[in-house]
């Protein structure tokens, strides 16, 4: 689907985004690229439908495993407390809360 230049002065304004009229020209082509490909991929459909030709579309079925040892996940912590828990910085809460 090819854009107009209208239509990405429509975007660019949307976005609050300000071209010069060389990147309007540049980015009317590029944004054209990409909704052609978005719409090439809404209509490659999944359930049951072929990814290609002879090659059926697979989900692996969710599977309850094993954790991983205590040992195993806190030797990659980058910082452990009491030995036994994952350290991460403290929450101070978010801005505006009083």
């Amino acid at each position: 689907m090819a854009l107009t230049l209208d239509e990405v002065r429509k975007i660019a304004s949307l976005a609050r985004l300000r071209f010069s009229p060389e990147e309007e020209r540049l980015f009317t082509g590029q944004l054209g690229r990409i909704v052609d490909y978005i719409d090439q991929l809404q209509r490659f459909e999944t359930g049951g439908a072929e990814a290609a030709p002879g090659l059926p579309v697979r989900e692996a079925a969710d599977v309850v495993g094993e954790c991983l040892p205590r040992e195993v996940v806190l030797a990659n912590a980058p910082a452990t407390a009491l030995g036994e828990f994952v350290a991460v910085p403290e929450v101070k809460g978010a801005p505006g809360d009083a």
